[in-house]
């Protein structure tokens, strides 16, 4: 019998076939290249001699298949090297559909992309009845859409509609509602009873799912497209609207469907977004796997029941940290532990749930956590002698070996350490507001920090589900150092005679999330100029920056800055101005952004180009789909 290196292959005493997929050297199952050469290989020694059935499950302990090895789609330089290896693919899921066989696929876990593609050209779909379990097609995210005919049969097994939503939001199923959806025939309780499934499908006892049919498919196209419109553009995400009209074709059928989506996938395989999203994608991934590992942490002392402090404590006790919370204010602290009631509310749903992490976040007015806590977190006012007389009454209280961690903005750690009698066990943890919803976090070091302590505040970053990045010491870190220019120079244009709904629009339609006049309202125009003052700003923009706060316009927090504000919005008049025009001003408020990343990164403030590019897809919101600054900047040079 063939050996293989991925893949075991035996034939049982009633001539059932079972294929184990269990790809080396992976703690998950990914179909790369060399797999799917050995699928190939499999698939056609069982066209040729066909078995009595065909069971594939998993060897892997967790898990089932996690799609395509994103990382070698670089690999394919031209739309028609894309087609050529998705010809080969789809004839041997043709050739599973068509065995002369029943064929069956066990899922035990998470099945997506590729995965999933794959499980659709098996006869019958079995799978576990747990959480653990989830199917769907994430390729959205990438700027794509299923390449392994998964549209196409994800049609024909589940109906159009629930197709539609499976493709086009990127959103998995969990196995009940897969199971209700149509793309799965079966459930079972638990995996041990997989086997015996598999020989009843075999046996043609489980159902095929029965495909729901739309109603008003047109309608529900129609309705997706507004949507869709309202929130991007087919400029910057041609992807879903891709889709869209790869549902909407005439006369939709399977094969239609199939033909269709391989042109589609390359064409987008050779898009600026695509391309973008898949480089974010792999620096998501870059930034998570350093921020795996055991911190040694279990107790957290927060200082500061602000806004900041209140929230970065009750984010912490929700991912199980033991946290106490401080401020000479109880009633702050009372405000803090209420927020964080309403937050556990509508992320835990649960209410015992909600007493439980509640349970772990305790009101600590007299600081007495301080003697006791692993990792210790500064939130006071962003002034330099606060800090610093917090954390010199901090440190004779602290444990030895406890990390003294401070959430400035922007003030170098050398100047906050200085009255420290060790410096070496101060690190900084800048965490973005709200901290709750934004994932970055900058954790910084000068050169006498401990590089444990640096480590080990990475690793309880990734506890709180955060993305940390390593900063030097420096003023304004990274994503200050690289965001204020870029505001400061969008104040000195409106200054200058520019139209600030103009400036705000260029970079709306630019992607970000929104502009940066309004953006210096959201932020303060308080907080603005304070940060300015330490990395550096221009006279004209210090000014006025100075007046407006003088006659008490801070921005949002008091319903006027540059703008008015109702509420949440700013008042402005959101004009429809030529692309043209709002691509050249994007261009030339970026500039000083990407300027100061490239210092950045050429001076260590962050390790790589990678990193910085990280810290402004996370940090700042800079669109996913332009894969960061200096990948943008890149990109549109050469």
């Amino acid at each position: 019998m063939t050996s293989y290196e991925h893949f075991d292959l035996t034939v049982d005493e009633v001539g059932i076939a079972w294929l184990t997929i269990d790809v080396k050297g992976r703690s998950a199952n990914v179909l790369s290249h060399a797999v799917m050469a050995e699928l190939f290989s499999i698939v056609d020694g069982l066209a040729a001699a066909p078995p009595q059935g065909l069971v594939f499950q998993s060897g892997k302990p967790r898990g089932f298949i996690l799609g395509a090895d994103i990382n070698e789609f670089a690999s394919f330089e031209t739309r028609a090297a894309v087609e050529s290896h998705i010809a080969e693919v789809l004839d041997r899921f043709r050739k599973i559909e068509e065995l002369p066989c029943p064929t069956v696929i066990l899922i035990d876990g998470i099945c997506v992309g590729g995965g999933l593609e794959l499980a659709l050209a098996f006869d019958r779909i079995v799978a576990i009845d747990d959480s653990v379990c989830q199917v769907g097609f994430p390729e959205i995210n990438l700027g794509l859409l299923p390449g392994y005919g998964g549209s196409a049969r994800a049609f024909e097994r589940m109906g159009p509609e629930a197709a539609l939503q499976l493709v086009l939001h990127g959103r998995p199923l969990k196995a009940r509602a897969a199971l209700a959806a149509g793309a799965i025939d079966h459930l079972v309780a638990i995996r041990s009873e997989l086997s015996a499934a598999a020989r009843e499908a075999i046996a043609g006892n489980i159902a095929r799912a029965t495909p729901t049919p739309a109603e008003d498919f047109a309608t529900t196209i129609e309705a997706e497209r507004a949507k869709l419109t309202a929130r991007t553009s087919q400029r910057n995400m041609p992807a879903p609207f891709a889709i869209l009209d790869h549902f909407s074709v005439s006369n939709i059928r399977k094969n239609n469907l199939l033909e269709n989506e391989t042109k589609l996938f390359s064409k987008l395989m050779m898009t600026p977004a695509s391309a973008g999203l898949r480089r974010t994608f792999q620096l998501n991934d870059a930034v998570k796997k350093g921020a795996r590992g055991e911190s040694g942490i279990t107790r957290i002392h927060v200082i500061g029941a602000g806004t900041m402090g209140g929230d970065i404590a009750a984010v912490a006790a929700m991912s199980g940290f033991a946290v106490t919370l401080q401020d000479l204010d109880p009633a702050a602290i009372d405000g803090a532990v209420a927020r964080a009631r309403t937050l556990y509310e509508r992320r835990l749903k649960d209410p015992q749930r909600v007493e439980d992490v509640l349970s772990r976040l305790v009101a600590d007015a007299e600081g007495t956590g301080l003697h006791d806590a692993d990792l210790v977190i500064e939130a006071v006012a962003e002034r330099l002698e606060v800090k610093q007389a917090v954390f010199a009454a901090a440190e004779a209280a602290m444990k030895p070996d406890a990390i003294m961690a401070t959430n400035t903005s922007a003030i170098p750690l050398q100047e906050i350490g200085s009255v420290l009698a060790d410096p070496g066990r101060l690190i900084g943890m800048h965490f973005f507001n709200p901290v709750p919803v934004l994932p970055l976090v900058e954790i910084v070091y000068t050169d006498a920090s401990r590089q444990d302590f640096v480590s080990r505040a990475m690793f309880a970053c990734g506890a709180m589900k955060k993305q940390p990045i390593r900063c030097k010491s420096a003023p304004g870190f990274l994503v200050n150092r690289a965001l204020l220019p870029y505001m400061f120079r969008a104040i000195e244009a409106m200054l200058d005679g520019a139209d600030p709904d103009r400036l705000d629009q260029a970079l709306v339609v630019f992607g970000m999330p929104m502009g940066p006049i309004e953006l210096c309202d959201q932020v303060g125009l308080d907080v603005c100029l304070d940060a300015g003052r330490v990395i550096g700003m221009s006279d004209k923009a210090a000014t006025a920056l100075s007046d407006l706060i003088e006659a008490g316009n801070l921005g949002r927090k008091t319903g006027s800055g540059f703008y008015k504000w109702d509420d949440k919005k700013a008042i402005r008049p959101r004009g429809d101005f030529a692309t043209e025009e709002l691509d050249d001003i994007a261009v030339d408020l970026l500039a000083p952004l990407v300027a100061e990343c490239r210092a950045a990164v050429a001076e260590g403030v962050v390790d790589s180009r990678d990193m910085a590019d990280a810290a402004c897809i996370f940090g700042i919101g800079f669109p996913a789909f332009r894969g960061g600054p200096l990948f943008w900047d890149e990109s549109r040079s050469s």
